[in-house]
């Protein structure tokens, strides 16, 4: 909805957002005190963000903003001199916006000055005052308080329980929250999933039973979906998401090429994955920033250069990405050239990579032509490269996650989903994780 009379502040926060800096969320501990001010309160604060009767007339939003949601207009990281000063000189050029300490709050992403503009009570109205405003601009809501989400609670866990999207306590298995069944749907596959880290929206990949007819249905597409409203978006085209552990960037697998499948040439197409695209996720609204492709052009699913898997390393300043040779290389932001193009950090990993906690890749290995027969979900060293304990051994298909911290594991097949502490069971079948 737009209105005449929400044009000035919109001007206003326009005019904040060409000096801002980038912003992301994620959990932090609980405040100090139960109900802190947010910028700086004064006599003429209003308590409502309602808008005056003139077309002309720009509403004066509460700066008391704890248990509302808000516009963040810029992020300073505390770690950049004179950060707080920066942040405050920008919220002076804005009537009524405030400078807050995102440490402070458990939705919002630790070690920032905050600017913020006025106080909401839904992120679907905040929403509306941003509209218009640029991409390259700083405009978005989010909740001011404690956490938004029963996952930015310890010991929580999304799960995909046949087609329902189930928020579970992994101690007991009990559940949470049940979402309506998003994920339902003829020929609709979901791929893998991240959870931010103030668990305010899940990126996940969503592939087609009929995708090998076309090239953009064959590389898939990723999908958000906002935790609190229950709404999704498309983001891109690509698979494999990987959300960075301080909430900033979100890297994609993807594909530059479409080939005729030798197969049926006519009919089929091969989209082998060879690209890692880079998101911004700080606007609220993905942008794509850098991409890298491999040096030489994989032909097919089973071609060496082929990549595989990508993730985050745990200070987010750097990628890891696996091809099909087993081979792992790491990329920092400011990689210049082929994504392969130094040294692997690791060689020949057999397996399919499921998860990373520091310097141990969780693998999922098909041991199907060994005596067992089954699935083995084992740790791999990314240092030395050596194969440390099994973790589980199932029948079906193992899959695994780290929680956002990249500090525990959860595993499952089937029906059983499992921790280092507790296992329990599902009603239907595990479709998928994110913790």
């Amino acid at each position: 909805m737009k209105y005449s009379r929400l044009i000035p502040a919109m001007a206003l926060i326009v005019a904040a957002c060409a000096g801002s800096g980038a912003a992301s969320s994620t959990t932090t501990p609980a405040p100090s005190t139960t109900s802190p001010p947010v910028g700086t309160t004064t006599s003429t604060a209003q308590a409502t963000t309602e808008t005056t009767t003139s077309t002309t007339g720009v509403p004066t939003p509460s700066t008391k903003a704890w248990g509302t949601w808000t516009l963040i207009l810029a992020s300073i990281e505390t770690s950049r001199p004179g950060a707080e000063d920066w942040a405050r000189g920008i919220a002076a050029g804005i009537p009524d916006a405030g400078v807050l300490y995102s440490d402070d709050f458990p939705s919002l992403n630790p070690g920032y000055w905050v600017v913020h503009w006025g106080a909401f009570e839904s992120g679907a109205e905040a929403s509306n005052w941003c509209a218009g405003t640029p991409e390259s601009r700083t405009c978005y809501p989010r909740y001011v308080g404690p956490a938004v989400s029963p996952l930015a609670e310890d010991g929580n866990a999304l799960l995909i329980d046949g087609e329902a999207l189930v928020i579970v306590d992994v101690a007991s298995g009990q559940r949470r929250k049940v979402f309506d069944p998003v994920f339902s749907g003829d020929g609709r596959f979901i791929g893998r999933m991240a959870l931010t880290p103030d668990a305010s929206a899940l990126f996940y990949a969503v592939g087609g039973e009929d995708s090998w007819y076309s090239c953009l249905s064959s590389r898939g597409q990723i999908e958000r979906l906002d935790l609190g409203f229950g709404t999704n978006i498309t983001v891109g085209s690509g698979s494999a998401p990987a959300v960075s552990p301080d909430g900033h960037w979100m890297a994609v697998l993807n594909s530059e090429q479409c080939l005729p499948d030798p197969e049926e040439p006519d009919f089929w197409v091969l989209t082998p994955t060879d690209t890692v695209v880079l998101y911004n996720l700080a606007t609220g609204r993905p942008v794509e920033t850098r991409r890298w492709s491999v040096a030489t052009v994989p032909t097919s699913y089973e071609d060496p250069n082929m990549v595989t898997w990508v993730d985050w390393q745990a200070d987010s300043r750097a990628l890891l990405a696996m091809n099909n040779a087993g081979n792992v290389f790491a990329v920092t932001l400011d990689h210049q050239g082929p994504l392969d193009a130094g040294p692997p950090i690791v060689e020949g990993i057999s397996g399919y990579p499921q998860a990373l906690i520091g310097d141990t890749l969780y693998i999922t290995r098909d041991e199907t032509p060994e005596e067992w027969g089954g699935f083995d979900l084992r740790a791999v060293d990314l240092v030395t490269g050596a194969e440390g304990e099994v973790i589980t051994q199932t029948a079906g298909w193992t899959q695994a996650a780290a929680d956002t911290t990249r500090t525990m594991l959860i595993w499952g097949s089937d029906t059983e989903v499992g921790t280092a502490e507790t296992t329990f069971g599902l009603e239907n079948y595990l479709g998928g994780f994110a913790w």
